[in-house]
């Protein structure tokens, strides 16, 4: 399924989930992913550099993925990335990803000063409106004439990563420890291992919430922007991720994150982070 195409993929889609699932490799955007298994990250081509994507449902679980992700060319060189987890606990949390991503499908029509945080507020209105809704996760980066603005809310996170490993910017959670280990309060070990690292305090679907924004940041050639849902983030060191994302190919790169989380998540041993959860990622990186 080489080329430009719409991809939406849901567990139930009509065909055999394993044969659909292996037989891409590569797609062009835009990309709509949720309650996804894939065996390995798809490519996704780029306007202006390359995508890789990657989903699954937890190792430990016997439910659906309820991650979602998408990939979209805005046009005028506007390129969004984005990656949702719906939060556990609460029904409708996977309708609620799905709800965020779909959202984010198309800039907005009309002038808007912040278009993505326009739509991101219009997903948290519609998700807190529907009863049927739990609540879910957002990070969110918008690429353009190379620079980058990051959105989050909750502990789907952002990170960008320099050619040499050096983190250019980080995202903090929004939660009680994402917070203290921004402040100096714990250390990043003390952070993965907390009991209450699971918790949350910003998220959408939620009447408090709120979509933090950064800076406009310079994205140079060869820079690596890693966007996941804590499935990542729970189950490695930051420096761990930094020597992955740097080494290889994007694709190769794609291929040890997931490859070493679900080993992780497989097999836990002490001071190493193991947290069996919903996998979801974006890397990106532009080329020229």
């Amino acid at each position: 399924m080489p080329g430009s195409c719409d991809i939406t993929w849901k567990r139930w889609n009509g065909c055999d989930k394993e044969a659909c699932l292996r037989s891409v490799s590569t797609a062009g955007t835009p990309v709509v992913m949720y309650g996804t298994d894939l065996d390995d990250p798809l490519t996704i081509a780029c306007p202006v550099g390359q995508a890789v994507v990657y989903s699954h449902r937890s190792i430990a679980a016997h439910k659906p993925n309820e991650d979602a992700l998408g990939v979209f060319d805005w046009g005028d060189g506007k390129l969004l990335l984005a990656v949702a987890d719906g939060v556990g606990g609460l029904p409708g949390g996977a309708a609620a990803a799905r709800r965020a991503i779909e959202t984010l499908r198309k800039a907005p029509a009309g002038e808007h000063e912040d278009p993505v945080g326009y739509l991101v507020d219009k997903a948290n209105d519609s998700i807190h409106q529907d009863i049927s809704m739990g609540a879910t996760t957002l990070s969110a980066v918008l690429i353009q004439n190379k620079r980058f603005t990051s959105y989050h809310a909750g502990d789907s996170a952002t990170l960008v990563v320099g050619q040499r490993g050096r983190i250019k910017f980080q995202s903090v959670c929004h939660s009680p420890v994402g917070v203290a280990q921004a402040h100096g309060e714990l250390s990043e070990h003390a952070a993965l291992f907390h009991p209450q690292r699971h918790l949350l305090c910003n998220m959408l679907g939620d009447e408090t919430f709120w979509v933090e924004r950064s800076a406009c940041c310079e994205l140079a050639t060869f820079d690596t922007i890693v966007i996941a849902s804590d499935g990542l983030w729970d189950n490695f060191f930051c420096d761990e991720i930094v020597e992955i994302v740097c080494q290889g190919s994007l694709v190769q790169a794609g291929r040890r994150l997931a490859h070493s989380a679900r080993q992780r998540m497989l097999t836990a041993e002490d001071n190493v982070p193991s947290k069996p959860d919903d996998l979801s990622f974006v890397l990106y990186r532009r080329q020229t």
